[in-house]
């Protein structure tokens, strides 16, 4: 697909070579095909856009590194991806983040946000179970509320907690052992506010400046939560931040990203340079240039890799009527766990090509079966096409 994107801005190069203005966005639409994908953190304020952001930047893994993250984005920033905050999964705030208008392309093609209930701890009361509550919150609302469809993922985050975790220094884990030294009871009659957190007398000899300090960092939830597992076995400072941010959301969403934006980092690149390209095309038609506004919906129309993030999305939020196990071999076969055909195919990285192409054959004439099974729905079938494209396109990688 990127070959056809750097075919169609060529040609529109030449067409809008007299036009400044088109000719710069055509250059950055070209530039930014052989750059990081892009990957927008957005919502209102007090979401926590910039501490999520910087909990996911310093994270130290190779797939966020083939990214570049930028925090609460604007309109001409054309970022590939997004990566929306809400402070709850009710249907006002909901209905103020699905994307609305746009091109056709642009509706068919909205693969590219991931939901985040960003202040997850504070769902239930900020009870210890908080976080817990507001996974399965999330899960619900993806498969069964009809605001969550089309995005790639509905997420739990405790973004606060998950920076604070990531960034755990010495002296935060020496006060919190020592809140964490305190009966549970007593120390649970501190922590109803801020302002008996901070109030004399104290239990421990913390002072009130290093207490707010906490505060500011963990935030009350955080205090409990830490202090909790400082008691049930986390007794070093390494052992408490991988916990916390384990139990924070920031690694599903991690995943997520890496699976949904970095894999399909191409394919999203080639989706906003289509849509830009779309809109010059519109804004400043030219003689001819419906010629070439009828190659970009072609282009458009055969983009696979939309096809499967979309299906990838609605299998995993229980929008379909495929069942396991064939849902779970759909979503491989659909680039789920990596685009590679081994990935693919469910095959060791190392197997051998007679041994992948003898798996694709197989995967195509199952899944042909599957979509053309006369007692099938007509969405189970139009579900299964799709995979027998992805797996036909397994078999051409060796003709």
């Amino acid at each position: 697909m990127t070959e056809d994107i750097r075919a169609l801005l060529a040609e529109a190069a030449a067409l809008y070579r007299d036009s400044p203005r088109a000719a710069t966005v055509l250059r950055e639409c070209l530039d930014r095909i052989g750059e990081p994908v892009q990957v927008g953190f957005t919502g209102a304020d007090g979401t926590g856009k910039s501490t999520l952001a910087a909990a996911l930047g310093e994270w130290p893994t190779r797939a966020l590194r083939e990214l570049t993250l930028v925090d609460d984005p604007s309109p001409a920033a054309h970022v590939d991806a997004t990566v929306r905050l809400v402070r709850h999964l009710e249907p006002d705030e909901l209905a103020g983040v699905r994307p609305v208008g746009g091109s056709a392309f642009a509706r068919q093609s909205a693969v590219n946000v991931v939901l985040v209930l960003s202040r997850a701890d504070e769902v239930s009361a900020g009870r210890i179970d908080a976080l817990l509550t507001a996974k399965q919150l999330a899960r619900r609302s993806w498969r069964e509320d009809p605001l969550c469809t089309g995005f790639q993922g509905v997420i739990a985050v405790a973004g606060q907690l998950a920076y604070a975790g990531r960034a755990l220094q010495d002296d935060e884990f020496g006060a919190l052992t020592a809140l964490a030294s305190v009966p549970r009871e007593t120390l649970e009659r501190h922590l109803l506010s801020v302002d008996s957190f901070v109030a004399e007398p104290f239990p421990v000899q913390l002072p009130p400046d290093a207490r707010r300090l906490l505060l500011t960092r963990f935030g009350l939830y955080g205090v409990r939560l830490a202090t909790t597992l400082i008691r049930t076995g986390c007794e070093n400072r390494i052992k408490l931040s991988a916990d916390l941010v384990r139990r924070s959301g920031l690694g599903e969403l991690r995943d997520t990203i890496a699976g949904c934006f970095v894999a399909r980092a191409d394919a999203l690149k080639a989706r906003t340079a289509l849509l830009r390209l779309e809109a010059l095309l519109q804004a400043e038609p030219r003689p001819h240039s419906d010629r070439l506004a009828a190659r970009v919906e072609r282009v458009a129309a055969a983009a696979h890799d939309v096809a499967e993030l979309r299906l990838i999305a609605d299998i995993r939020g229980g929008r379909t009527a495929l069942a396991e196990p064939v849902a779970e071999e759909a979503v491989r076969l659909l680039g789920a766990q990596g685009g590679f055909p081994a990935d693919r195919l469910g095959l060791e990285p190392e197997s051998e090509d007679d041994e992948i192409y003898a798996a694709g054959l197989v995967a195509v004439q199952r899944w042909r079966h599957e979509a053309e099974r006369p007692d099938a729905a007509p969405a189970e079938r139009a579900a299964a096409r799709v995979v027998v494209r992805s797996a036909e396109g397994v078999l051409a990688l060796f003709d």
